[in-house]
C-alpha cells in the first residue's frame, strides 16, 4: 500500500484516478483548491491533474493551474514522486511526436499560453533535481457530463439537441484515448520497479479524424451535423508515439470508435 496525493482530484481525470487508486488498496489525499496543508504533509506519491486551458477568458488562471502551483510545490512541499500531467497538444504542427523531439511555439496559435506554461511546467520538473515525471496525455474522452472537451461536448450536443455544430473540418484529426486506459497507466507506471523515462506519452497512437466520430454519433443518435464553412484550425498534430509506454508496461488503449455506442448508452442513462 502506498500514499498518494492527487492534486486537482475535482477535476475529470483527478476523480477518476482517485477511484482507480482506492479500487486498488492505495491510501489517496486529495486536497481542497488553497489547502495549505500541502506543504506541511508527506504527500508521498504525487499526480498533478490540475490545469486549465481558457487562455482567452482566464489567462492568470492558466498560469496559475498549469506552472504556479506546482512551482509552489516543488519548492516547499515533501514528497518521494511527482507526476506532472501535461498535454500532446506540444506535438501541434510538429513534424513528430516523439518525446525527445525538439517542440516550438506557433505563433498563429490562440491557446499557445496554455502550451507555454506546460512546456514551463515541465522544465521546472525535469530542472527540481527531484524524482519527477512527465506524463503527456493526449484527448482524454469519457462520460463527462458537464466537461467543454471536444467529444462529451458534441455527444451530449447529439443526445440533446439532436444537432451538432461543427467549427472544424471532417479531415481533421487527433489521438484521442479513454480516461480508463490514461488511469491505468498512470497507476502501473507509479508502481513500476524499472527505470522509467522523465517524458512519457500517454496515448492510443492512433489518430481519429472528426468525420469518422461525427458518422457514428449521426448512426447512433439520429442527428444533424452542421460542418461550418471557411474553417481553418491551423491545428495539425502526428500521430502520438506511445514506444515508451508499450516499454513499461502491456499497454492495449481503446477505440474510441468501438467506445463511442457505449458512450451514447451511458449518457442517455445520466442525462
Amino acid at each position: 500500500m502506498s500514499n498518494y496525493t492527487v492534486i486537482g482530484g475535482n477535476g475529470f481525470i483527478g476523480k477518476k484516478l482517485c477511484d482507480y487508486l482506492v479500487e486498488n488498496g492505495e491510501n489517496i489525499w486529495s486536497p481542497a483548491r488553497g489547502d495549505l496543508d500541502i506543504y506541511e504533509k508527506d504527500l508521498g506519491i504525487v499526480f498533478y491533474c490540475a490545469g486549465f486551458g481558457d487562455c482567452q477568458n482566464d489567462p492568470n488562471n492558466v498560469l496559475q493551474a498549469n506552472t504556479i502551483l506546482l512551482k509552489n510545490i516543488l519548492n516547499n512541499a515533501k514528497f518521494s514522486k511527482l507526476y506532472y500531467f501535461s498535454s500532446t497538444r506540444l506535438y501541434m504542427n510538429q513534424m513528430s511526436s516523439n518525446e525527445d523531439s525538439d517542440l516550438k511555439i506557433c505563433t498563429n496559435d490562440e491557446r499557445r499560453l496554455f502550451n507555454l506554461t506546460k512546456l514551463v511546467a515541465e522544465e521546472l520538473c525535469l530542472k527540481s533535481k527531484q524524482q519527477c515525471h512527465i506524463l503527456r496525455a493526449s484527448n482524454v474522452y469519457g462520460v463527462a457530463l458537464e466537461s467543454p472537451l471536444f467529444l462529451p461536448a458534441i455527444t451530449r450536443n447529439a443526445i440533446k439537441n439532436k444537432r451538432i455544430e461543427m467549427y472544424i473540418t471532417p479531415g481533421y484529426e487527433k489521438d484521442y484515448i479513454s480516461v480508463d486506459d490514461v488511469v491505468h497507466a498512470c497507476y502501473k507506471i507509479s508502481q513500476a520497479t524499472i527505470l522509467i523515462p522523465k517524458i512519457i506519452n500517454i496515448a492510443s497512437g492512433t489518430n481519429t479524424s472528426a468525420a469518422e466520430i461525427t458518422k457514428l454519433l449521426v448512426k447512433e443518435t439520429s442527428c444533424e451535423v452542421v460542418w461550418h464553412d471557411n474553417v481553418n484550425t491551423g491545428e495539425e498534430f502526428p500521430e502520438t508515439k506511445i514506444d515508451c509506454l508499450r516499454k513499461i508496461l502491456d499497454f492495449k488503449p481503446r477505440n474510441v470508435l468501438e467506445d463511442i455506442k457505449s458512450m451514447v448508452n451511458e449518457f442517455r442513462m445520466h442525462m
